[in-house]
């Protein structure tokens, strides 16, 4: 529906997205939300990080053996000395085509990948730091790295995507120092959820696929480490009780699996770390579904962050 109104474009490779004015505004204000509702208030503070992660931080993370087959692989030109890329040049310039064999006889063997989550690079920086106690938790979040995931046949729509925007927020600090944060973490969120999307959701403890290929998270029987997730209903998907509802938000305590993983340590305590990836397109999908595309039927709350809709571009 957003297609035909015009909002956004499919493409132009698959999995990915152009956001028009309209779409665009909306994924805004979800990332403007989330910070001044949720991470601002907890203190939380802004970092910036590259969206090329060298193979040796997924290498400690475990996502190299977890699941390889859904990096996006970045290869850097093996010189850039005009003469050595002249035939490919030529060849270009006459077929007006892109020719492939020639191109990977000038690419360096992939040593990196786009980001698949923030959170790794977030932990490779401390790596090997010691981290004053009055410094504890340590708050951080990273809202410029773009997300890339070979999702192959399971795209759909905006919620499903190879190409995502995303905040992540990671925390680090003693086992109390998270298990308190959690319960703000969760106040905030129903906030947002509730107060100022109205939307219907719920929750569900559950251990993350991609952690139980990439190693263990700690003891699942006591909940203090694992995940959370909130699933919001979409309506066109069916029927309450008989249609998946969407998981557009989730929680994480991950123990000191990271924290070991990157030799992380405090002057005095143990230190355990967690993040709470918030997915821009999950934000929107659950709210456009449940509220629809007609902003003056939006929550009123919502509409103290955006009242109306930028014009767009009209075609002809």
């Amino acid at each position: 529906e957003m297609e035909s109104l015009g909002w956004l474009k499919q493409g132009p490779t698959k999995g990915k997205w152009f956001y028009r004015p309209q779409a665009a505004a909306i994924l805004k204000t979800m990332e403007h939300i989330a910070i001044q509702e949720v991470l601002k208030p907890l203190g939380f503070q802004e970092v910036i990080e590259s969206h090329i992660k060298p193979f040796e931080i997924w290498l400690k993370t475990g996502h190299m053996e977890g699941m390889p087959y859904e990096f996006y692989y970045v290869a850097e030109p093996k010189t850039r000395d005009v003469k050595d890329w002249e035939r490919f040049i030529d060849l270009t310039k006459i077929t007006k085509e892109v020719p492939v064999e020639e191109l990977q006889k000038n690419l360096s063997v992939p040593t990196a990948g786009i980001c698949y989550a923030q959170c790794p690079m977030i932990y490779w920086s401390f790596k090997g730091k010691t981290i004053a106690e009055k410094s504890l938790p340590v708050l951080v979040y990273d809202k410029t790295a773009i997300s890339a995931r070979y999702e192959s046949g399971g795209r759909h729509g905006i919620e499903r995507v190879d190409e995502f925007h995303r905040i992540e927020p990671v925390y680090i600090g003693t086992r109390q120092q998270l298990l308190s944060l959690r319960e703000k973490l969760l106040e905030r969120y129903n906030h947002v959820f509730n107060d100022i999307f109205d939307l219907e959701w719920q929750m569900a403890w559950v251990t993350p696929w991609y952690m139980q290929q990439a190693g263990k998270i700690g003891d699942e029987s006591a909940q203090d480490t694992g995940t959370i997730d909130f699933e919001a209903y979409i309506p066109y998907r069916g029927t309450r009780q008989d249609s998946e509802w969407l998981e557009f938000q989730n929680l994480s305590i991950l123990g000191d699996k990271y924290i070991s993983a990157f030799n992380i340590k405090a002057q005095k305590s143990e230190l355990w770390s967690g993040c709470s990836g918030i997915g821009l397109e999950r934000w929107t999908t659950a709210f456009l579904a449940q509220k629809g595309l007609n902003p003056k039927q939006w929550p009123e709350d919502f509409k103290k962050y955006l009242e109306r809709l930028p014009e767009g571009i009209e075609f002809l």
